[in-house]
């Protein structure tokens, strides 16, 4: 099950590439960071491995940082046509290799406070933008509103297409973060994600 963004709460097959420089302070999923953890394997093989796992209308292509992997566009050029829908979920460091009515980028740009490779992620914003199928997800820790607000405008993001998802590794952290977030977005009309699968696992690697 996706667990944030804009398909949250639906059923999902998860490709997780390995490798990531961005080097976000919050990071997660650490363990993804060098390139050679992981397993090799050919896309047809990836791909049944998912399918062994059930039906699901949805692949996530995750990382790591997907976008800066090695023959990532093969990847998505044969996902696209095997699934009626496909997130990838990038830091804005590469641009979006093409589109794709079935492709969907969801960006997840940074903020000063999380890496000093912030700028970069912001450097294609006009680049993911011009998709009208890419959505903004920016996660949030405490200190960090003034930053999304200036770089929300500084960008001219539609407000309709940004959401903001609280930083946190327990349900107690991701409320009281999301309660801070939710006064936000309603007054500047973001979308708030949440994080079910901290919600109803805990974060630990595997969901």
């Amino acid at each position: 099950m996706q667990g944030e963004g804009p398909s949250a709460g639906m059923p999902a097959h998860f490709l997780r590439l390995q490798g990531c420089d961005v080097g976000c302070h919050w990071c997660d999923t650490k363990y993804t960071w060098e390139s050679s953890g992981g397993r090799e394997l050919a896309l047809a093989d990836a791909f049944a491995a998912l399918r062994a796992l059930g039906d699901a209308p949805l692949l996530v292509v995750t990382g790591g940082e997907p976008l800066t992997h090695p023959g990532v566009e093969r990847l998505l050029a044969a996902a696209v046509g095997q699934w009626p829908r496909v997130e990838v979920e990038t830091s804005g460091v590469s641009p979006p290799p093409f589109e794709h009515e079935r492709l969907h980028f969801v960006w997840s740009p940074k903020l000063p406070s999380v890496t000093p490779r912030w700028a970069e992620t912001w450097s294609h914003a006009a680049r993911f933008m011009s998709d009208p199928r890419t959505q903004v997800k920016i996660v949030v820790s405490a200190g960090d509103q003034d930053d999304v607000l200036r770089l929300v405008r500084e960008h001219a993001l539609p407000p309709e297409r940004v959401a903001l998802m609280p930083e946190g590794l327990t349900d107690a952290v991701v409320r009281e973060r999301a309660l801070a977030l939710a006064e936000l977005c309603m007054r500047e009309g973001f979308r708030l994600s949440p994080r079910l699968h901290v919600w109803l696992w805990g974060a630990k690697r595997g969901v």
